[in-house]
C-alpha cells in the first residue's frame, strides 16, 4: 500500500482507485491519501448476481411466496425520484 500512498503524495492530482479483491477498506485507502474509490460495475455484477438467483430458484419452483421474500422492503420510489426538498 506504500505504492498508493506514494501515488497519492506525487501525482499532484486527487487519486482515484477501483474496487476490488485485496483492497483495503475505504477508511484505510483515504489514510493513504487516496479521494475516490469507485465501484465500477462491482455494484451492477452483486445486484444482477442476486436477480439471476432469484429468477433461477422461481422458474424452477414457482413459489411465488419465496419470491417475494427475497425482494425486502422496496424503498419509496416516489421520494427517490420525486423533487428533493
Amino acid at each position: 500500500m506504500t505504492d498508493l500512498a506514494a501515488l497519492a503524495q506525487g501525482a499532484g492530482l486527487p487519486l482515484n482507485v477501483m474496487a476490488m479483491p485485496g483492497l483495503p477498506d475505504a477508511a484505510a485507502l483515504k489514510a493513504l491519501g487516496v479521494r475516490r474509490l469507485s465501484a465500477a460495475t462491482a455494484t451492477f455484477n452483486a445486484a444482477y448476481a442476486a436477480f439471476a438467483a432469484a429468477a433461477g430458484e422461481f422458474l424452477a419452483q414457482g413459489d411465488s411466496e419465496a419470491l417475494w421474500a427475497r425482494r425486502g422492503t422496496p424503498p419509496d420510489y416516489n421520494a427517490l425520484f420525486g423533487p428533493q426538498a
